[in-house]
């Protein structure tokens, strides 16, 4: 079968979670299927395609300042969430016009691309949402800025709507975790929630593998045998954002008073100035864009994922079960994997005080935290492998099509001919 995969961020390097998951099933598709990827062109500090790959690569070009302006206006004028205005490109409307034709299933990316759902004409599709960005906004309006919440809940009912029209479009809907699909399908008629399904992301078991790394990370005063705490994560996302200044302010002083040996460890990209002076300012360590970020995770005591809000499943929970560092986590982080609260990990309540008692447990616990590495890393390798996930990918693509074009990949990907790819510059969007 001919695949068409639609991207709205370049996914190299795979760096965030829909860049990732990009990657991820063009690997995992183009071992059966004949698989194009249309993307947008890289920016100025973005490598070029990867050469020699078994799909092929079309690039759209990212419009300027009249593109946002005319998708802003249209979002506005359609009742349309405005993060499908923020994602409107021209270009990719008239490559989608040109190329789904061509193709016997297409798979959009992210409710944000909502707009371009009519340009792929007659061409079937699934969309892969990845997470629920309507209640991503809803959880966001509980912990953000009160005058913002109005807005955010706003944007929340525009994207509801916008997913229950993609979901009649779509062949199928894909999540990453169940949590995202209930909380689908409860505002959904039956004939429409039995099309939302959950593919999962997959994270490799690395096992000690992953307390290797050619970057140095040399260990902050007190010394290296202190407990070390880590957070990681895209820093520039409101979810992370918001974690660690909560946990700084709430937590973080409390249990420095009680365990002043503690170190705590802050990772990502993308931290913002006020983010690194809040971080600054309680004596611990930010680690910005490190090279290899499970590198600092391995070298851990412990995870923290005290996320308040948010949708799809924390990377970073998944990371640090690759990494073999226990977890703690947030009710609403846990609820995003499909992790055993006491056994895989442990789930902390929005208390601070509740925060302060289980790190300090688990520090004064090795035998607790080698359960939880061991159970961990069981999770990992049960339920976000690559195997597992194909399966789960695989049988979504088969219930799109018809048996004939499924039983003939090896036909279908020759008749693709070779890869080709553009090299095109253009401004890099990041979230």
């Amino acid at each position: 079968m001919k695949i068409l995969l639609v991207t709205s961020r370049y996914p190299w390097p795979p760096r965030r979670g829909d860049q990732m998951r990009a990657v991820q099933m063009l690997g995992l598709l183009s071992d059966e299927h004949a698989v194009t990827l249309l993307a947008p062109a890289p920016g100025k500090n973005q490598p070029p395609p990867p050469r020699e790959t078994p799909y092929r690569v079309e690039l759209y070009r990212p419009g300027g300042g009249l593109a946002f302006l005319a998708g802003m206006a249209r979002a506005v004028a359609e009742r349309l969430p405005l993060q499908t205005g923020l994602f409107y490109q021209p270009d990719l409307g008239r490559r989608l016009r040109e190329l789904a034709p061509l193709h016997d299933l297409g798979i959009l990316q992210l409710v944000r691309l909502a707009s371009h759902v009519d340009d792929f004409g007659a061409t079937p599709i699934v969309v892969d949402l990845i997470d629920s960005l309507a209640l991503n906004f809803s959880k966001r309006a509980e912990v953000d800025l009160p005058w913002l919440a109005p807005f955010l809940k706003m944007e929340a009912r525009l994207l509801a709507d916008a997913e229950r029209r993609l979901a009649e479009r779509a062949k199928r809907l894909l999540v990453v975790c169940e949590r995202d699909r209930e909380e689908m399908i409860a505002g959904l008629p039956a004939d429409l929630a039995v099309k939302v399904a959950v593919v999962r992301l997959a994270v490799d078991e690395r096992g000690d593998e992953g307390r290797s790394s050619d970057v140095p990370f040399e260990a902050s005063p007190p010394g290296p045998l202190s407990p070390n705490l880590v957070m990681t994560g895209n820093l520039g996302y409101f979810v992370n954002a918001d974690a660690v200044t909560w946990w700084l302010r709430d937590v973080w002083p409390q249990l420095h008073q009680t365990r002043p040996d503690v170190r705590l460890v802050v990772a990502g990209d993308r931290p913002s100035r006020a983010l690194r002076r809040t971080v600054e300012k309680a004596g611990a360590r930010l680690v910005e864009s490190p090279r290899d970020l499970r590198a600092v995770i391995a070298q851990a005591t412990l995870s923290l994922a005290p996320m308040r809000c948010g949708s799809g499943v924390p990377i970073k929970i998944l990371e640090a079960w690759s990494a073999g560092v226990p977890v703690l986590a947030s009710s609403w982080a846990v609820a995003g994997t499909s992790g055993r609260p006491g056994e895989d990990l442990i789930q902390v309540g929005q208390h601070p005080g509740e925060w302060v008692t289980a790190v300090a447990d688990l520090l004064n616990d090795p035998a607790a935290r080698h359960r939880l590495i061991e159970s961990g890393r069981h999770r990992l390798a049960t339920d976000y492998s690559r195997d597992t996930v194909r399966r789960q990918l695989l049988e979504v693509i088969r219930a799109t099509a018809p048996s004939k074009q499924i039983e003939e990949p090896s036909v279908q990907r020759a008749a693709t001919g070779r890869p080709h790819r553009e090299n095109d510059e253009a401004d890099d969007r990041q979230r």
